[in-house]
C-alpha cells in the first residue's frame, strides 16, 4: 500500500513540475499498473499522468493517450486480485480530447458511448472536444446534430460550443446559418448571450463573404447591446472596409476605438495604411505613419508598415520617396523583410533604374534576409525590360546556385526578353530548359514565343508552336489568336488569318477589339477598303465596340482610296460613339487631303485639332510643309515652320531639306536668297532653344 502511494505522490510531484517528457511518463503509468501490488491506483494519478502526456506536445502524444486508456482497459491485473479500478468522467472526457486532436472524431464517439455504458456520464467539455473537431473537419451536419443532442443528455451548451460552431459555419461560407444559430443565442431565456468573439465571428464572416454593409449593420448592433467590440472586432472590420475601398468608414472605426476603451494594436494601424495606400491615398497613409512614430505611442512602426508605405509609393510611382522611406527604416533599426526589399527592387526596375535594384539586392545579405523567388523574378524581369538580357541569364544561373526554383514567371520573363532583343535561339533553348527540368510552360509561354516568330515572319514555325500547344492540351487565349492574326496579316495572308478567326470562334474564344483591329488595320493597308468595311460591320454585329484603332485604320484605307472628305466624316462618327480621335486620327485625314492638293482644308483641320485640344505632332507639321513646297507656296510652308517653332516644336532634318529643295526650284534669285536665310535664322532660332 506505502509503495504504491509513494508512486502517486512521484507522479503528482512530476506532473506538477511541468517538465515530464513523454518516455518518462509511459514508464510511471506502467508502475502505477504493475501486477506486483494488490491495491489499484489512484485514478487521480492516472488522470494527471494522461494529461501530463497530451501537454507534452511530442507527435505521438494523443494516440499514446488512447493507447494508454486502451491498457488500461484491458488490464487483468484487477480481475485477478477482484479490486476494482473506477474511471473517471474525467479520465473519458481526456481520451475523447486526445482522440479528437488527432483527427479521430470516430473514436471520440466511441469513448462517448463508453462512458455512458460505463455510467460516468458525459459533460460540456466533451461534447464541445466533438463539435470542435466536427467544425474543424467542415462536417457542420454532424456539428449541428451534436448540439442538438446535448440537452436530452442533460448537458447545456456553453458559449464557447456556440462561438465554435458559429466560427465553422463563417469558415465554410454557411454565413446564413451563422447567423440564424447567432439569433438564437439572443433569444430571450437562453444563458449564453453573444460575446465580442460571437460577434467578432459574425463580422468576420460577413467581410469574407465580401457582405460588408452587414458587417458594419452587426458592428452597430453589437455597441448598441453593450458588448463592447474587443480590438480583435475593430481590426477585422477596419480590414474588411479598407479591402472594400471604404476608407473613411475604416477610419472612422479606428477614431471610435478609444470610446470602447480599446487601444488600437499594430495590427490596426497596419491595416488602415494599407487601405490608404491600395485607394491611393498615400499621404495619409503616411499621415498614420507619423503618429505611430510619435513619441508615447506603443506601438512603432515595424517591417510591414515600412512595407506597406514602400509599395504604396511605388505603386504611385514616387520611387524615390520610397527609397527614403527604406532608408529610414534602416536608419530606425527596423531591419527590412524579403517582403520589403522585393517590393523596392520591383519599384526601382519598373522605374528603369536598374542598377539601385541591384544595389538593394546586395544589401539583402546585410540585412540577414534571404532572397526569394519573387525577388529574383523582379530583378530578372527589371533587367529584361532594360535591356540587359546577359546579366539576367547571369542572376537566373545565380538564383538556381542559391537553391531558388525558378517558376512560371520566372522562364517566362527570361523568354519574353530574349525574344524581345531578337535572340529567338537563346529563347528556345531556355523553353527546352522549362520544359525538361522547369515547370513547363503555359499559355503566356507559348504566345510569347509565337508573337515573336510572327513578327519575324516565320509564319510556319509559329503555325507549328501552335499545334504543339494545342496536343499538349495548352489552351490559346484571346492574346494567342490575335499573335497569330496579326502575323497573317502582316504577310498579307488574309485567308489564313480569317481561318485563324474561325478556329478561334470555334473554340469558344471570344475575339476582342484588337483581334478585329488587326484585320481592319491589313486590310487598310493594302487598299482592301470593302473587305476593311466588312470586318468592321462583322466586329460591331458581334457587340464590340470600335475604338480610336479601328477608326484610324479605316480612315488610312479611305485616304489610300482618295475618300478623305468620308474620312473626316468617320471623326465625326467616333466622337458620337464617344471615342476620343487622337494626333493619329487627324493626321491620317490631313495627310489625305494633302495628297489631294485640298491644303485650305487640311490647314483648317489643323486648327480645328489644336482647337480639340489635340497638339499637331512633327509628322502633322512636316506633311503640310511638305505639301505647301510641292504646289510652291514657300511662304506658307515658312509660317508653318514659325508655327510649328511657336509649340515647341523643333523642325528635323526631314523638313529642312524639303524646304531647301523647293528654295532650289524658286526662279527669282532674290527670293532665294531670302528664304535661306530664313531659314539660316530659324536655324539659329533652333541652336538657342538648344
Amino acid at each position: 500500500m506505502n509503495k504504491i502511494r509513494h508512486l502517486e505522490k512521484l507522479v503528482r510531484e512530476r506532473c506538477l513540475a511541468g517538465n515530464l517528457q513523454l518516455e518518462e511518463a509511459v514508464s510511471l503509468f506502467h508502475r502505477l499498473l504493475s501486477p506486483d501490488s494488490h491495491h489499484p491506483p489512484s485514478i487521480v494519478a492516472i488522470n494527471h499522468l494522461l494529461k501530463s502526456i497530451a501537454k507534452t506536445k511530442h507527435p505521438n502524444c494523443y494516440s499514446t493517450v488512447v493507447n494508454l486508456f486502451s491498457c488500461l482497459k484491458r488490464s487483468t491485473r484487477t480481475r485477478d486480485t477482484g479490486v476494482s479500478l473506477s474511471l473517471t468522467i474525467h479520465t473519458f472526457g481526456l481520451v475523447l480530447d486526445c482522440c479528437c486532436l488527432m483527427g479521430r472524431v470516430d473514436l471520440g464517439f466511441c469513448v462517448l458511448g463508453q462512458s455512458l455504458r460505463e455510467g460516468c456520464g458525459v459533460d460540456t467539455i466533451m461534447f464541445g472536444s466533438l463539435i470542435r473537431e466536427l467544425c474543424t473537419r467542415k462536417r457542420m451536419r454532424d456539428a449541428a446534430k451534436v448540439l442538438a443532442k446535448m440537452p436530452l443528455l442533460g448537458c447545456a451548451p456553453n458559449l464557447i460550443i456556440y462561438n465554435t460552431l458559429l466560427d465553422g459555419y463563417c469558415r465554410t461560407g454557411n454565413i446564413r446559418m451563422g447567423l440564424e444559430l447567432f439569433r438564437l443565442m439572443s433569444k430571450e431565456g437562453n444563458s449564453c448571450k453573444p460575446d465580442a468573439v460571437t460577434f467578432g465571428t459574425l463580422i468576420h464572416g460577413f467581410c469574407r463573404e465580401g457582405e460588408i454593409a452587414v458587417a458594419t449593420e452587426m458592428f452597430e448592433e453589437m455597441v448598441a447591446k453593450g458588448a463592447m467590440p474587443n480590438v480583435n472586432c475593430c481590426n477585422i472590420l477596419i480590414d474588411g472596409l479598407s479591402k472594400n475601398g471604404d476608407v473613411l468608414s475604416a477610419r472612422k472605426v479606428f477614431e471610435q476605438m478609444p470610446s470602447f476603451g480599446v487601444v488600437p494594436d499594430l495590427y490596426t494601424y497596419n491595416t488602415l495604411m494599407d487601405g490608404y495606400c491600395r485607394k491611393g491615398n498615400i499621404r495619409m497613409g503616411l499621415e498614420l505613419f507619423r503618429l505611430m512614430s510619435k513619441e508615447g505611442n506603443s506601438c512603432k512602426p515595424n517591417a510591414v508598415t515600412f512595407g506597406t508605405l514602400i509599395h504604396g509609393f511605388c505603386r504611385e510611382g514616387e520611387i524615390a520617396v520610397a527609397t527614403e522611406m527604406f532608408e529610414e527604416m534602416v536608419a530606425k533599426g527596423v531591419m527590412p523583410n524579403v517582403n520589403c526589399c522585393s517590393i523596392l527592387i520591383d519599384g526601382l526596375c519598373k522605374n528603369g533604374d536598374v542598377v539601385a535594384a541591384r544595389k538593394v539586392f546586395e544589401q539583402m545579405p546585410s540585412f540577414g534576409v534571404v532572397a526569394n523567388v519573387y525577388t529574383y523574378n523582379s530583378l530578372i524581369n527589371g533587367l529584361c525590360k532594360n535591356g540587359d538580357v546577359i546579366a539576367a541569364q547571369q542572376v537566373f544561373e545565380e538564383m538556381s546556385v542559391h537553391g531558388i526554383v525558378a517558376d512560371l514567371y520566372t522562364y517566362n520573363s527570361l523568354i519574353d526578353g530574349l525574344c524581345s532583343h531578337s535572340d529567338t535561339n537563346s529563347a528556345f533553348r531556355m523553353f527546352d530548359k522549362m520544359v525538361v527540368g522547369g515547370p513547363g510552360p503555359n499559355v503566356i509561354t507559348y504566345t510569347i514565343l509565337i508573337h515573336s516568330l510572327c513578327s519575324q515572319g516565320n509564319m510556319n514555325s509559329a503555325l507549328k508552336m501552335f499545334e504543339e500547344m494545342i496536343a499538349k492540351q495548352v489552351v490559346p487565349d484571346v492574346y494567342t489568336y490575335n499573335a497569330l492574326i496579326k502575323g497573317c496579316c502582316k504577310e498579307e495572308d488574309f485567308l489564313r488569318a480569317s481561318e485563324v478567326l474561325q478556329e478561334m470562334i470555334k473554340r469558344g474564344v471570344a475575339p476582342d477589339v484588337h483581334t478585329y483591329n488587326c484585320l481592319i488595320h491589313g486590310l487598310s493597308v493594302i487598299g482592301e477598303w470593302n473587305c476593311a468595311i466588312r470586318v468592321f460591320r462583322e466586329m460591331v454585329n458581334q457587340g464590340i465596340s470600335p475604338d480610336v484603332v479601328t477608326f484610324n485604320a479605316l480612315m488610312v484605307s479611305l485616304c489610300r482610296h482618295r475618300q478623305t472628305c468620308e474620312a473626316e466624316k468617320l471623326v465625326c462618327l467616333m466622337e458620337e460613339n464617344g471615342v476620343k480621335p487622337d494626333v493619329i486620327t487627324y493626321t491620317t485625314v490631313l495627310q489625305g487631303y494633302v495628297q489631294e492638293s485640298h491644303l485650305d482644308k487640311a490647314t483648317e483641320l489643323l486648327e480645328r485639332m489644336a482647337s480639340k485640344g489635340i497638339e499637331p505632332n512633327q509628322h502633322s507639321y512636316s506633311i503640310l510643309i511638305n505639301g505647301y513646297c510641292k504646289n510652291g507656296k514657300i511662304n506658307e510652308a515658312l509660317r508653318m515652320v514659325d508655327k510649328m517653332m511657336h509649340h515647341g516644336l523643333k523642325p528635323n532634318d526631314v523638313i529642312f531639306d524639303v524646304l531647301l529643295n523647293a528654295v532650289s526650284n524658286c526662279k527669282n534669285p532674290d527670293e532665294v536668297k531670302q528664304i535661306i536665310s530664313e531659314i539660316g535664322d530659324r536655324q539659329c532660332h533652333l541652336e538657342d532653344k538648344k
